[in-house]
């Protein structure tokens, strides 16, 4: 009977240690602000969540597509892919990484290089054409929702119960993209 009473009171308890472990949970926690400041987007992450700009390169008028990782903290740049290697892109194997020719992308991989921010330039219809795919949330058109803005892209290590997912009204009734500016 004493031990019964044990195990009922371990399994009562279970939820409220679930409950505690909550409090120091940490989560990677990437968000992004607009040149004023203002959250635009927030959300608690994986461990190796991705996400991807998209934009014309100014010079080269060709795509460039940047694959980020989120990872320990830290923005990971993960994979660049371009279509040519003039006006200043790349042109060699990353130290720490590969090179891959497909014949339709050249795509630098690796290179071990974080940060735990960056500022991203928008263009807008005419010059950038920028677009980033937020996994799993989808393609959006940031060329038209931050025309011309300087948007601060940042990754911190916060609480679970303190890292709410926010989503600003201007990327909600911004525009969504069923079609990306250049083919995969």
């Amino acid at each position: 009977m004493k031990n019964c009473l044990k195990f009922a009171a371990l399994i009562a308890a279970i939820p409220l240690f679930f409950a505690l472990s909550l409090v120091g949970w940490r989560v990677d926690y990437f968000q992004i602000e607009d040149e004023n400041g203002r959250l635009a987007f927030a959300t608690p992450v994986a461990n190796g969540n991705r996400f991807t700009t998209r934009y014309i390169h100014s010079v080269e008028k060709t795509p460039v597509e940047d694959e980020y990782r989120i990872s320990g903290g830290e923005i990971w740049m993960w994979e660049e892919r371009a279509r040519s290697t003039n006006a200043g892109l790349p042109f060699a194997k990353p130290a720490k990484g590969r090179f891959i020719d497909t014949g339709d992308w050249l795509i630098y991989q690796g290179g071990r290089n974080s940060v735990k921010e960056y500022y991203y330039r928008v263009g807008n219809h005419r010059f950038g054409l920028n677009q980033v795919n937020l996994d799993p949330y989808g393609l959006s058109d940031f060329y038209r929702i931050f025309k011309g803005e300087r948007l601060r892209i940042s990754v911190s290590v916060r609480n679970l119960i303190f890292a709410k997912h926010y989503v600003s009204a201007r990327l909600i009734s911004g525009h969504r993209s069923t079609q990306p500016i250049m083919h995969d």
